[in-house]
């Protein structure tokens, strides 16, 4: 083999970098057009290649949580938070499977602890607010989305939405 014929080999060749970049893009496309299940094929493959990439580990979380695979979700939340100890959406994701695999007050410290390292977030504000009412404890509900409208002003609106949710549900 000429040097010629090597380099053109080595310029054609993908690098491992440029490949999870885009089944990154790919699992990122399918979450878009819903097609879950593509995703995470998609995020599983990237995950075989690159298994300590934090945004494959989020998108993976992200894609099983909304697969119903709650186990799996938590899985992927725990080794991102291996790799980064304050990542604030493992935390949440972590929070949210915790609490609908029944283990609630696993799911809320894990959701407070998203709050405490993201405290203008206010997807983690919501979401343990929607815990808790889906567990039955539309105060403590309540007491986060007050919470969440002090800590995150320009969600006030959507915040005041959900507190009518649960002071309804509260209700039944």
């Amino acid at each position: 083999m000429t040097s010629d014929e090597s380099a053109g080999d080595a310029s054609e060749a993908v690098s491992p970098t440029a490949e999870v970049d885009t089944i990154i893009q790919q699992a990122r496309t399918a979450i878009e057009e819903h097609a879950l299940g593509d995703a995470r094929e998609k995020t599983n493959q990237g995950l075989a290649l690159a298994p300590e990439n934090l945004t494959l580990l989020d998108l993976a979380g992200f894609v099983c949580f909304f697969l119903g695979d709650y186990l799996a979700t938590e899985a992927h939340c725990r080794r991102a938070l291996a790799l980064k100890p304050d990542h604030a959406y493992a935390c949440k994701g972590l929070g949210l499977a915790l609490a609908r695999l029944g283990r609630l007050d696993e799911g809320v410290q894990s959701l407070e602890r998203a709050i405490a390292l993201a405290p203008q977030w206010a997807d983690s504000y919501w979401d343990l607010a929607v815990a808790l009412m889906e567990a039955g404890r539309p105060d403590e509900a309540l007491q986060v989305v007050a919470r969440g409208e002090t800590a995150v002003p320009a969600e006030a609106k959507r915040f005041r939405g959900l507190a009518q949710t649960i002071r309804i549900r509260g209700r039944r």
